[in-house]
């Protein structure tokens, strides 16, 4: 993320993020205030656009909302940052790899030249005192030689030390970017991905293809009613049982807010059906309590759509039939699931 203020222009930007985010009531840490000095920059209409849309329907920017809106307008940004870092550190661990070969290299060079002159020095040895003086010089070399050699092996094990780590902080920046930091499930662009490649392997094996659409019913009067910290914590909740709930090949995925998602490759309609209805009931039958108290403060619902994927639909299609298929359980009374079984908007 680049800006171009100046200090005067710069330090009136975050005077006005800061006050905005205390009439918000956002906590202000650095994810959130790269997401409000951005929306009072001017610079970003998409993400100007989407704080305006929450703040004109009323809602509260809750941590998980402010999360949501950092990871989807900034999280690239991140990895971009993270992979340049991780880049650096390969280029020097290659540079010295490659000063260490070029040491080495020239050392039994120098010694094959030396073995030469050893050869005609023996040759014009006529004392034993002079050969034991070639000798000698014979020994000093190889042990040079010998010693560089190791400080090469100690070398390359080092750096095969650090190109693993590498490896491993390139994994855990790709996990971070395509996880949804709050629920631990996928976020949306790990959600896109897998649509598309799940979608793809249906056409050619010819295999079914269910998505779930899954929505936590009355979640804003829930925020309302006992606040975004509890909040925040139905959502983890519904995350890890989503997530305690998937086969391997499935991937349970945070679509927005308080709405879910769940590819499930080579699954029929019925089972798809039948694995919602369990995840339904056992969410309605989970009692929620405060934690820093232990009371009781009632249970939540979920309301999910399902669809069969129509090999050659688009993607779009695929997921607003599964929306329009929530859409028709929230409209029927809530804490069900309905199901869209074909094109011509038909629903069970």
């Amino acid at each position: 993320m680049l800006f171009a203020e100046g200090p005067q222009a710069a330090g009136h930007l975050a005077q006005r993020a800061m006050e905005r985010m205390r009439a918000e009531a956002v906590a202000p840490h650095p994810h959130n205030f790269t997401v409000w000095y951005a929306y009072c920059s001017g610079r970003y209409p998409d993400l100007t656009r989407a704080v305006d849309i929450i703040a004109s329907n009323g809602l509260p920017f809750t941590e998980a909302r402010c999360a949501d809106l950092y990871h989807k307008f900034f999280a690239a940004d991140d990895e971009i940052q993270a992979i340049q870092e991780i880049g650096v550190k390969l280029t020097e661990a290659l540079a010295g790899v490659t000063g260490a070969v070029a040491s080495a290299g020239s050392d039994v060079g120098n010694f094959g030249a030396a073995l030469k002159v050893f050869q005609g020095q023996v040759d014009l040895s006529d004392t034993l005192d002079q050969l034991r003086g070639v000798i000698r010089a014979m020994t000093e070399q190889a042990q040079r030689v010998a010693v560089r050699n190791q400080f090469l092996q100690t070398q390359l094990s080092d750096s095969a030390q650090q190109l693993e780590t590498m490896r491993r902080d390139l994994d855990t920046v790709r996990r971070e970017a395509m996880t949804d930091a709050l629920t631990d499930l996928a976020n949306r662009k790990q959600f896109d991905q897998a649509l598309r490649e799940a979608a793809a392997t249906a056409m050619e094996d010819g295999r079914p293809l269910c998505l779930l659409m899954i929505d936590i019913d009355f979640f804003k009067k829930f925020n309302d009613n006992h606040g975004h910290v509890v909040g925040d914590q139905v959502l983890k909740l519904v995350g890890r049982t989503l997530k305690d709930s998937v086969r391997g090949r499935d991937t349970a995925a945070r679509f927005g807010g308080e709405e879910f998602a769940i590819i499930m490759p080579e699954c029929t309609l019925d089972e798809a059906l039948a694995f919602a209805e369990k995840t339904r009931a056992t969410i309605a039958n989970r009692r929620i309590v405060k934690r820093t108290s232990g009371a009781a403060i009632g249970n939540i619902t979920l309301s999910v759509g399902v669809a069969l994927y129509e090999p050659g639909e688009s993607l779009g299609r695929f997921v607003q039939r599964a929306d329009e298929a929530l859409y028709m359980a929230k409209h029927e009374g809530r804490n069900q699931v309905r199901a869209h079984v074909d094109t011509e908007a038909a629903f069970v």
